[in-house]
């Protein structure tokens, strides 16, 4: 009997634990960061990321991430002003795009669809470092490992960035020059 109540508070605790590790989890963060040029010498900015949104996690072990994301800092690109919020839809594969999905079409605030990409997001597996691949004017074609764009979170300066970067882009076959 003993051994039967057990077993049933066991089943009961695992299947509470599944539940609420598989819960989506709301996650706002923000981190420092560095926006950069690649073959530019030492020349850095300061920069603040701001990831709002909710964490899941699935039964491959892997983490996703949907929200918006918000970059503030001096000489930081900014998305048009007829776009709406920048958005990252993250699977867990290490790369994601951040875009807008819509521009603003009037003054009550109705939109459109109208695709404009800001970057290209890497990341770790745990989410916790990540760098943007910058496009300028919404063009994937702008950028280049040699002289390309880049942010960087977290990171103090240009050569822990460019670090942060390497390691996660080289899973991806992307040598950078920095």
């Amino acid at each position: 009997m003993k051994v039967k109540a057990l077993l049933v508070v066991l089943i009961i605790g695992l299947v509470l634990f599944t539940i609420w590790y598989f819960t989506p989890k709301n996650y706002t963060q923000t981190l420092n960061g560095v926006y950069y040029q690649l073959g530019n010498g030492e020349e850095a900015h300061d920069i603040e990321i701001i990831l709002d949104g909710k964490l899941h996690h699935r039964f491959n072990g892997k983490i996703t991430f949907k929200g918006t994301v918000e970059i503030r800092g001096t000489n930081v690109p900014s998305i048009p002003e007829d776009k709406t919020e920048i958005v990252l839809d993250y699977h867990g594969e290490n790369r994601a795009p951040i875009f807008s999905a819509f521009r603003v079409v009037d003054y009550k605030g109705r939109v459109e669809p109208d695709i404009y990409y800001y970057g290209l997001l890497y990341t770790n597996d745990k989410f916790s470092e990540f760098t943007i691949a910058v496009f300028n004017d919404g063009d994937s074609e702008t950028w280049s490992p040699s002289n390309g764009f880049m942010i960087t979170a977290p990171a103090r300066d240009k050569q822990v960035a460019i670090k942060i970067s390497q390691n996660l882009m080289k899973k991806f076959d992307i040598t950078l020059n920095p």
